[in-house]
């Protein structure tokens, strides 16, 4: 295998590793975003419905509303970005094919490769970071909870 496409997959696979667990994360907080903004809109059909003058067409309606907002939670609460296999691949290559296109010489090539192993160890050096130090990615509340239940106490909601 040349060395030009052997520093390219191995770029590819870095990038997709490396940016794999924050396209995950990403995912998590849109999916908690569109479940807050659905429950929201779910809460106003709700008192749309509990009024009382409302005519038949229009109860048909919020009825029909209501199922629909029901229906997208529930598909929205059953995807899970862990599963998703788009997260798998680079959205788009073209910056680093042409990075190893223009390779010719074998310290520009070693230089990819170098680039791609930086990646890889700043990937590993994140994950020990979290594996060792857990409270380092926690918010202040999230600690104080923490904390307080580790002597016994329970925080007020």
């Amino acid at each position: 295998m040349k060395p030009e496409l052997q520093a390219y997959k191995a770029l590819i696979k870095a990038t997709v590793r490396a940016d794999r667990a924050a396209r995950i994360a990403q995912r998590l907080a849109d999916k908690k975003q569109q479940l807050a903004l659905l429950t929201y809109r779910r809460m106003n059909v709700a008192r749309e419905q509990a009024k009382k003058d409302i005519d038949i067409p229009t109860k048909m309606k919020l009825l029909k509303d209501m199922s629909s907002l029901t229906k997208r939670v529930e598909l929205l609460k059953r995807r899970e970005p862990k599963n998703d296999k788009s997260l798998l691949f680079v959205q788009d290559t073209k910056f680093l094919r042409d990075q190893v296109s223009n390779a010719k010489e074998k310290r520009h090539i070693q230089h990819l490769k170098d680039v791609a192993a930086f990646i890889n160890n700043q990937r590993e050096y994140n994950e020990l970071i979290e594996r060792y130090n857990p409270g380092a990615n926690m918010s202040q509340e999230e600690r104080v909870k923490l904390t307080a239940n580790r002597v016994g106490f329970n925080i007020p909601e």
